[in-house]
């Protein structure tokens, strides 16, 4: 079995942490949950010697006792690292989304030189006042771009080329450049500068949200805000079709704000949902179309409450997962049986029972599709790849906005052919795009 990943836990002179926590947590407890996610366990503690007790104090009492804390003084660091593969260091004082730190530490997985995440968006060198500069080699006005290398960091740079993120994957000479410089000047960007004139130092360009957390009481109230907005932001889920991430999200995120700051469980937000579509089910077969509509319209953007509040609080777990896509697969069935008997009850016949058996399993084939696509593929399936089809609102996002237009306008037979017809069309899609993936593979 491989040996878990080892990552280090910087501490810069003068940094302190949050008087208010992100929503229960401090922003370095949730850099060393997203580090635990994926596979670090070993969590070494460097840097200002203060500012590191801080660190690990507050880490050994919160969600990350699990974790193999070590407390390594900066002089000691280069003999940890000597010899061994490269690390992920990473700053204290900064908020990251996960997808920042996992993406990073895949693409730069077995890197031979140093290697730097910087933001080269232009307006992140105007939001970020609180991040050192990153300017890179070059000898014409072009800006430098990723993988190109960085000749200095740190403040005050004139004309700069990115910000300089606080997250890199370094070797024993990271150590060796923290311990040449004098203990106020023991920074992230200053060893990268020290690194820079001996070897080169490659850049990271990221997409993903990030905050620095300044020290200073005067600025970091307005830090610690703008990363709250951002981790809320950050929050929604990377397969989140046209309908949640267009109507839903700006009704989602406004809920899960008010409802993090309440002893609410995710798994009672999803029962919640579930009691929602269920709910919407039996008012279809009631005869109460519009209400059924509506219920399920509202029950689809609690159901991405569930997934944001689990995303921000760090309660999303595999088992989490299962729990929730088995409760829409029953919620689904319950719905589009509700809707069959409405369309029955209006005189659709049997066409209707047809039409809503072959809905139900047409709904369950578009989960089942991408699952053992993941089995057997070992990756999650991109939303992005689906292309034009993503418009044709076949999600479950996409089932239940269909099922409100059902509702408010009473063309429920209607809705049931198009979930019928559509979903096992949009699998058949699939299947073959799989195929080909999988000859060219071969």
């Amino acid at each position: 079995m491989a040996r878990p990943e080892r990552a280090i836990l910087f501490a810069p002179p003068g940094s302190s942490l949050p008087a208010a926590a992100l929503f229960g947590l401090h922003n370095v407890e949730r850099t060393a949950l997203a580090l635990l996610r994926l596979g670090v366990r070993e969590l070494v503690v460097t840097g200002d010697p203060a500012a590191a007790a801080r660190v690990v104090h507050l880490l050994a009492a919160g969600r990350c006792r699990a974790a193999e804390l070590r407390p390594v003084p900066v002089e000691r660091l280069a003999a940890w690292l000597d010899g061994d593969e490269a690390a992920l260091v990473v700053r204290t004082d900064y908020w990251f989304d996960r997808r920042l730190l996992a993406r990073f530490a895949e693409e730069t997985e077995g890197a031979l030189a140093t290697v730097v995440a910087v933001d080269f968006h232009r307006d992140a060198l105007a939001a970020q006042d609180g991040a050192p500069r990153v300017l890179g080699w070059h000898s014409s006005a072009h800006d430098v771009g990723p993988g190109e290398g960085v000749s200095r960091a740190g403040h005050g740079l004139r004309a700069p080329d990115g910000v300089l993120v606080g997250v890199a994957r370094v070797g024993a000479s990271f150590a060796r450049a923290l311990e040449d410089a004098p203990p106020e000047a023991r920074s992230l960007e200053n060893a990268l500068t020290l690194i820079a004139r001996r070897e080169p130092v490659a850049t990271h360009s990221v997409a993903e949200l990030w905050q620095a957390v300044r020290s200073d009481p005067a600025v970091q109230q307005g830090d610690v805000a703008l990363a709250r907005r951002k981790l809320l932001a950050a929050a929604v889920g990377v397969s989140d079709g046209v309908v949640a991430r267009h109507l839903n999200q700006p009704l989602s995120r406004r809920i899960t704000e008010r409802l993090l700051s309440r002893d609410v469980s995710r798994w009672q937000i999803s029962l919640f949902s579930f009691a929602a579509t269920l709910t919407a089910g039996l008012s279809f077969a009631m005869g109460h179309a519009t209400t059924g509509g509506l219920v399920a319209q509202f029950a689809s953007v609690i159901d991405g409450v569930d997934g944001e509040v689990a995303r921000v609080r760090y309660q999303d777990s595999p088992f989490g997962g299962v729990y929730d896509a088995l409760l829409d697969r029953i919620g689904d069935a319950a719905l589009i049986g509700g809707m069959t008997l409405y369309a029955w009850l209006m005189g659709a016949g049997n066409s209707a029972v047809a039409l809503g058996f072959a809905a139900v399993a047409g709904s369950s084939l578009s989960m089942l599709v991408k699952e053992k696509y993941g089995t057997q593929f070992a990756r999650r399936w991109a939303e992005e790849r689906d292309g034009r089809w993503r418009w044709l609102l076949l999600g479950r996002d996409g089932r239940l906005f269909l099922t409100l237009v059902a509702g408010l306008t009473g063309y429920v037979e209607a809705v049931l052919a198009y979930l019928a017809l559509g979903t096992h069309v949009h699998a058949g899609v699939r299947i073959f795009r799989i195929r080909s993936e999988a000859r060219s593979q071969a």
